[in-house]
């Protein structure tokens, strides 16, 4: 039990310094968060599959979804279904992943935290959109181009198309 308490803390911890981050940020402004576009939540549910993956099913659902009562009551189902779909369809980044995603025209992989961070959700995108610049201009290291092979080496995480 000991290991489990460590092991959330310390994602606990990568959670706050990512926040700190983009609170720091200069440009943020008054930033708004709504379901589904929201860096916390992304963090959370990163470290939330983690655990899963590794193990820790019921406090890695239970993790994900204690953040969405708190902040997305109304959204909790929308949650559940989407822990679902996750772990059915999480796919590792490998080199014949790329290659699919290069053949299907996408030129970006959007993370949902800042990187590096070995439980990265990455989602194949054709151009940057206005949540893409964001995190670019708030600082935040979340795209990899996918025409800049160094980019790719020692690439951690999962992919899912959105």
């Amino acid at each position: 039990m000991e290991s489990t308490f460590d092991y959330i803390h310390e994602l606990l911890n990568r959670q706050m310094a990512l926040r700190a981050k983009i609170e720091a940020s200069p440009i943020a402004g008054e930033i708004i968060f709504t379901y589904g576009n929201d860096y916390y939540q992304e963090e959370v549910r990163s470290m939330g599959l983690a655990m899963i993956r590794e193990g820790l099913d019921t406090e890695g659902e239970q993790l994900i979804l204690d953040f969405t009562k708190e902040h997305y009551p109304m959204h909790v189902d929308n949650e559940l279904k989407w822990i679902k779909k996750m772990m059915r369809y999480l796919q590792l980044i490998t080199d014949t992943f790329i290659d699919n995603l290069h053949a299907e025209g996408y030129r970006w992989l959007q993370s949902n935290v800042d990187m590096p961070n070995t439980h990265a959700l990455f989602y194949p995108i054709y151009e940057l959109d206005t949540a893409s610049l964001q995190a670019v201009h708030l600082g935040l290291n979340t795209l990899v181009d996918l025409a800049q092979p160094d980019q790719l080496e020692k690439l951690q995480g999962w992919a899912y198309y959105r």
